[in-house]
């Protein structure tokens, strides 16, 4: 079996099962060697009927499909064009298909750092909760963490945050950039300190830990 390094994209990676490939529950259409999450990106979050039980049921059976690893990606973006409480309402609800189908949550957020706390901190979730394509400062990442949540690295960030984020609340990920996954490791390697084999070990057992329970 081979396991995802990247934990986040929109495309089929090179190579099947490198990435998890990040649907909307209408695009997604599971091939037998690929890794999947499956989500209401926040833009859209007024765009489907999630509040019916036809709605549900659906979704609920794709998340629970053995190669889908998480839901997501969700979130709560102060840019978007969808209002604050629809937004909250459907990231509530996804957080909660989460915790019952025990994989973690794939999360956009866009100035929303303090409502995530709170939601956090009100829902109290069992299963991880990943920040994906951070780009913020290290008090920042240092707050989160601190919260209990990892943060998930693409093509463009603050290299202080990633050097000082704990290894072990580390990801990284391609997104929708054209950088290959490859040289995001040698990249962040670099910037740690580390051999390129050192830092995939450590986010391996990160992505064996959160994604696979081991």
């Amino acid at each position: 079996m081979i396991f995802p390094i990247d934990i986040h994209t929109h495309k089929l990676p090179a190579e099947a099962g490198q990435a998890i490939v990040s649907c909307q529950p209408h695009t997604f259409a599971p091939l037998q060697d690929e890794w999947y999450s499956v989500g209401v990106h926040p833009w859209y979050a007024d765009e489907c009927e999630w509040q019916t039980d036809s709605f549900r049921c659906s979704f609920e059976e794709m998340v629970s499909h053995p190669r889908v690893l998480a839901v997501g990606e969700v979130g709560i973006d102060h840019l978007s064009r969808v209002s604050l409480d629809c937004q909250t309402d459907i990231f509530r609800y996804q957080a909660g298909v989460a915790e019952a189908v025990c994989k973690p949550l794939v999360i956009h957020a866009v100035k929303a750092q303090a409502e995530l706390i709170q939601l956090k901190r009100e829902l109290k979730p069992r299963v991880p909760w990943i920040i994906h394509g951070f780009r913020g400062k290290v008090q920042l990442a240092q707050d989160l963490v601190r919260h209990g949540l990892y943060l998930s690295f693409g093509a463009r960030y603050q290299e202080e945050t990633l050097r000082q984020i704990p290894l072990d609340r580390l990801f990284l990920e391609t997104d929708e950039s054209e950088v290959s996954i490859a040289s995001l490791y040698e990249e962040a390697a670099r910037l740690r300190g580390l051999s390129c084999s050192e830092l995939r070990e450590a986010v391996s057992c990160n992505i064996h830990r959160v994604f696979f329970g081991h």
